[in-house]
């Protein structure tokens, strides 16, 4: 495979790093930082941050983003809000159980939203793929225990799981019909501005209605950095580049891998114990993959 036809798999990899981490960071922060202003912050400093090498590209197009700002604010919509904040208020009541088989259900919502609306369809590798897959994630986050998936129950959480891994997939699907005048990063840029600006009123709801203050302290500066850094400006680029060149269906398997950095994180990080059952779940993980992709990546390169 070409370094160019390989450059979308390995930046989708690092994705699904940073996509575990925020995880991890949210429930972390999850009864120390309110989950609305976590999010507004978050896009506003990334807003800042890819406005330093985005500004000229957004007033060469400003008559292009002005003509499409229903369909960058949609985008806006359904990944920074309908996923992002929705996430972050999930973590308040779901278990870390149930957060990870929705993060793996969302490659098959993908496969599906993808199929209904662009009229993508996958073939018996791709569906064996995606079985292996989420098999996989199964595996991890039940430690090999069948009995757990008989005997979860669903919370409001896992309702908003459930609606944030939707818009998120929507938001997936549609990010393919942006506008090809635009680069990745100015497409996110002005998707990071319209986030901020549906995200304000929402955190000033949150602040001065529920009196939910930001605590200035050491752990809101590096949670909100790292939310900031990763999982908003690097991994929305990233994705949007990815989505772009390989196309949403595939893109989502990748999603798979982000189990599989949370166990080596919590492991590497944390000083959790790496069973055997993490092993067989990884191992699936990357077979499903192999599958779903192996006839995408032949013909890239």
């Amino acid at each position: 495979m070409k370094s160019s036809a390989a450059l979308p798999y390995f930046l989708l990899t690092c994705c699904a790093l940073f996509w575990a981490g925020s995880s991890v960071v949210g429930r972390y922060v999850a009864g120390e930082i309110p989950p609305m202003a976590l999010n507004f912050w978050r896009w506003l400093f990334a807003f800042l941050i890819v406005l330093t090498w985005t500004a000229g590209e957004l007033w060469e197009n400003r008559i292009l983003i002005l003509a499409k700002w229903k369909f960058i604010s949609f985008l806006a919509l359904s990944s920074a809000i309908g996923f992002g904040a929705l996430h972050y208020v999930a973590l308040q009541y779901t278990t870390a159980i149930n957060g990870a088989l929705f993060q793996g259900l969302m490659s098959i919502c993908i496969l599906i939203v993808a199929f209904i609306i662009l009229g993508d369809r996958f073939g018996i590798r791709e569906g064996f793929g995606v079985i292996l897959g989420f098999g996989g994630v199964a595996v991890i986050v039940t430690r090999g225990d069948i009995g757990v998936l008989l005997n979860l129950t669903l919370n409001i959480g896992d309702i908003i799981l459930l609606v944030a891994t939707m818009s998120y997939s929507v938001y997936a699907v549609f990010l393919r019909r942006a506008p090809p005048e635009l680069s990745s990063s100015a497409l996110m840029a002005g998707m990071f501005g319209f986030a901020t600006l549906f995200m304000f009123p929402v955190w000033l709801i949150e602040l001065y209605g529920f009196n939910r203050p930001v605590p200035v302290n050491l752990t809101a500066f590096w949670s909100i950095g790292f939310m900031t850094i990763g999982p908003s400006v690097l991994a929305q680029i990233f994705w949007a580049y990815s989505v772009k060149k390989i196309g949403p269906g595939t893109a989502g398997y990748f999603i798979y891998l982000a189990p599989v950095f949370g166990v080596l994180l919590a492991t590497s990080l944390l000083g959790e114990i790496f069973f055997m059952f993490h092993a067989a779940g990884i191992i699936l993980i990357f077979a499903g993959i192999w599958f779903a992709t192996r006839k995408q990546a032949c013909n890239g390169g």
